[in-house]
């Protein structure tokens, strides 16, 4: 697994895909160039997530707000990228250059796809993020759809429980959780994409309750 790399804004251009063909918005769709100002809570409070998707979340008040900068994946298997950053237990692995995370959410925006396809396709991202090279021996298995709603908008579910992960370091989990919900997207983007991964295995792992939590909190912002 790459260590994401996390960034402030504007993106590094060495992080994206390519755009050459992605699809514009329909017109009159709103958007804004950059993401919500972070939200200031008081130390310990939760911490209200606010994206350029008009999708929020919040997570614990001991997480690390990112909400302006992005984070990603940059590997020979292709190119992830978030932004609307969170992050749990910030640089706990020393040795990684970038800061390890034992937890990370983000949010990104697709459009020219419907809701299901793009959480089938987010979610198989997973082979970008945990794979380190071709025919390894990671094992990355993919829940069924689950599909829900967010304040009435229709939303999709994949959860991917990855194992068997080469270790750069002591500290590198060796297994690991990917969860991707996508739903209507009201900004920049018609199809909003959250994601929260998280290290197994290691002391202080989120837990399962945990993302569940996280991800009860995603609500359209007011």
């Amino acid at each position: 697994m790459a260590s994401p790399a996390t960034t402030s804004l504007p993106v590094p251009s060495q992080h994206l895909p390519s755009s050459t063909s992605a699809p514009g918005l329909p017109p009159g769709f709103p958007s804004m160039l950059f993401p919500p100002p972070e939200v200031e809570v008081a130390e310990g409070d939760p911490i209200p997530i606010n994206t350029k998707f008009g999708v929020s979340y919040t997570v614990p008040g001991d997480w690390r707000n990112s909400s302006r900068g992005v984070t990603g994946w940059n590997t020979d298997f292709g190119s992830v990228v978030y932004g609307g950053v969170a992050m749990y237990d910030y640089d706990y692995c020393p040795e990684h250059r970038d800061g390890a995370t034992k937890a990370l959410t983000g949010m990104t925006g697709r459009n020219g796809v419907d809701i299901p396809t793009a959480a089938f396709e987010a979610s198989r991202d997973a082979e970008i993020i945990f794979r380190s090279k071709p025919g390894d021996d990671v094992v990355i298995e993919y829940s069924a759809p689950v599909d829900f709603e967010i304040d009435g908008a229709p939303a999709v579910r994949y959860s991917a429980q990855i194992s068997n992960m080469t270790q750069k370091f002591d500290c590198d989990p060796v297994e690991a959780t990917f969860d991707v919900v996508a739903t209507e997207g009201f900004s920049n983007a018609t199809v909003a994409v959250f994601m929260v991964q998280t290290d197994r295995r290691v002391e202080g792992a989120l837990s399962e309750t945990e993302v569940e939590q996280i991800i009860s909190t995603l609500r359209r912002e007011q």
